[in-house]
């Protein structure tokens, strides 16, 4: 088990630093994913894509609540529901904290200046372009690399580690990340590179912590089965 964690570590890396290299050596394919999606001097307008955007903080609202409850629950009847404990709660603020909010919105968006498609002279803007990984001064804050909101929704990747579920709620982690991200791009508020770099910097900050802080203490023997949510199909 070991080897094949270290093994899915080093893709997940490897697989980083692929496609943030196509980004750099290939820039226009942020700029064709974007054009696709502009027509007639707008980028598409979606009702779908302003319910994705704004369900983000609802999300971590009820996300961080029911944790929270959880871990007070556990913590008042000394028992043990979805295995939720300190460490677990710690991990989630963690990856929270240092992905979405250290990485992406305190050093990524703040510091390389990229500024949003709908800015840029190609899609009638007054911004000169910037590939991915270019500081720039087109932006001053709150700029587009990389997308603070795709952080936010992937930040269910880490939830679902931490409730230790199978590979339905991984996938459902993993869609709501996506369709969120997909409605940025298409409204024109980021780059498609801005979400993928958001979608690994989340998914490296919830494997690595949930390696170092969880797994310890994660795989004892099999508990009784009220330390357990309710199973889900494969």
């Amino acid at each position: 088990m070991g080897y094949l964690r270290l093994l899915r570590g080093r893709l997940i890396l490897l697989s980083f630093a692929i496609s943030s290299l196509l980004f750099v050596l290939f820039p226009a394919i942020d700029l064709g994913i974007s054009r696709m999606l502009f027509d007639d001097g707008l980028f598409l307008p979606a009702n779908w894509a302003t319910f994705a955007h704004d369900s983000v903080p609802y999300f971590l609202g009820v996300s961080l609540s029911s944790i929270s409850g959880l871990y007070l629950y556990n913590r008042v009847f000394g028992r043990g529901l979805c295995g939720i404990d300190g460490k677990r709660v710690s991990y989630l603020l963690l990856v929270l904290v240092l992905g979405a909010g250290l990485v992406v919105n305190g050093i990524l968006k703040d510091d390389f200046g990229r500024a949003r498609p709908r800015d840029v002279e190609e899609f009638g803007g007054s911004k000169h372009f910037t590939p991915a990984f270019v500081i720039s001064q087109e932006c001053d804050d709150n700029c587009s690399f990389s997308s603070g909101d795709g952080a936010g929704a992937f930040f269910a990747l880490a939830l679902a580690l931490a409730l230790g579920r199978k590979r339905a709620v991984l996938v459902a982690a993993v869609s709501y990340g996506v369709v969120v991200s997909s409605s940025r791009v298409a409204t024109g508020a980021h780059f498609f590179s801005d979400s993928v770099v958001s979608f690994f910097v989340m998914l490296i900050s919830a494997d690595v912590l949930f390696h170092y802080l969880v797994l310890p203490e994660a795989e004892p023997a099999p508990a009784a089965a009220w330390r357990t949510c309710p199973p889900l199909p494969d």
